[in-house]
């Protein structure tokens, strides 16, 4: 009899954290995933696969075919799910004939693998990974996700953290404020709100992103154009897919935020929106696609539609299993669930993504991987 388990490898993106002490990218999905999968009949095991959040797509890919080869159980079916970036790693090992760095296979294993489940994946790349792959960029980003860790985790960034990280961005994200020093500065600050021990987790896990920054470069969109020449369908695997869209910002949006950190948090929102809708279009999605699209959103989104990090149409990928308003994180879990609730929101969007929004995403995540 063969194992009744079925093996489910949630994989982090680029934008944030991955797991370090009690830091947990995964949290709430695992949680509602795991509750959704036994409530429709699966015995899941689930496994978050640490990566390096900058490290090349090859090198993720093999680093998540190495997590599967030390916890698979032989001939149990396999879904992996990954967010963000995490989503062209799962793409990149199942592709036929994939050669990784590290000279790992997959002839063995791929025919177990049930789904591959991409949550706001960058398909047709994002115009923001070319403004981070600078190197202020890259202090940027360490920056955000240092506020996001803090934002999730201890609670929010202090106020004058927030209004000078707003000023960095400028009018319409142009960054005029962005210089070294300063956003050292502010990372310094971030890091003062945690306790010794965590501080050292935290610069432990930037000091290894920053020894390998080759990711970047290739999710703009003529890289990722390259990227799906190659990286062809598995027959017979299922390929779905998660699709957010933040509400674009406006002056009422900024009115509407009240509070000077709400503001602040209104700012650093608008000027990274800005910033990932200033690139190309992505191809027209199918018609199944597009009628889910029309469905959620009442529209087709345009060009410039993103989550904030990802434009919506570049997320597109497979059968549109979920759509919904939210940002690039909600989807995860984080974002504003009350003062009584366990979600805590990374950037005030206004796109007001609530806990019934994310329990129907993972639902639908949930049937897909039973199917």
């Amino acid at each position: 009899m063969g194992d009744a388990r079925h093996f489910v490898y949630l994989v982090p993106g680029f934008f944030g954290f991955a797991n370090f002490g009690e830091f947990k990218y995964f949290a709430h999905v695992r949680r509602a995933l795991e509750a959704g999968l036994r409530a429709r009949g699966v015995t899941p095991e689930l496994h978050e696969v640490r990566v390096l959040p900058t490290a090349s797509l090859p090198r993720r890919a093999a680093a998540l075919l190495a997590v599967i080869r030390q916890t698979w159980a032989d001939g149990a079916p396999i879904s992996i799910v990954g967010h963000s970036t995490g989503g062209l790693d799962a793409r990149l090992l199942m592709t036929p004939d994939v050669e990784l760095p590290t000279g790992g296979q997959v002839d063995d294993l791929a025919p177990h693998v049930r789904a591959v489940v991409s949550v706001t994946s960058p398909h047709r790349g994002t115009p923001l990974a070319d403004k981070l792959a600078s190197v202020l960029g890259q202090q940027l980003l360490r920056l955000l996700s240092a506020m996001t860790i803090h934002s999730i985790r201890v609670g929010r960034v202090p106020l004058p953290i927030m209004t000078r990280v707003a000023d960095i961005f400028g009018p319409l994200g142009a960054l005029v404020g962005a210089k070294g020093g300063l956003l050292e500065e502010l990372y310094r600050d971030v890091l003062r709100d945690f306790t010794p021990e965590q501080a050292r987790h935290i610069e432990a896990f930037f000091r290894q992103v920053a020894s390998d920054s080759s990711l970047l470069p290739q999710l703009g969109a003529s890289a990722m154009e390259l990227f799906n020449t190659r990286c062809s369908l598995r027959p017979g695997l299922r390929y779905g897919s998660v699709v957010l869209q933040a509400r674009p910002p406006t002056l009422r949006g900024a009115l509407r935020s009240g509070s000077p950190f709400d503001q602040a948090s209104y700012a650093i929102f608008r000027a990274i929106y800005t910033l990932t809708a200033s690139g190309g279009g992505a191809p027209r999605p199918g018609p199944a696609q597009e009628a889910a699209l029309r469905a959620a959103f009442g529209a087709l989104p345009d060009p410039a539609a993103n989550d904030a990090i990802v434009p919506t149409l570049s997320q597109v990928w497979g059968e549109v299993l979920a759509c919904a308003w939210g940002d690039h994180l909600d989807v995860l879990g984080h974002f504003d669930g009350g003062a009584d609730d366990l979600h805590n929101d990374w950037l005030r969007s206004l796109s007001d993504f609530r806990v019934q929004d994310f329990d129907r995403i993972w639902a639908r995540v949930a049937d897909f991987i039973a199917a």
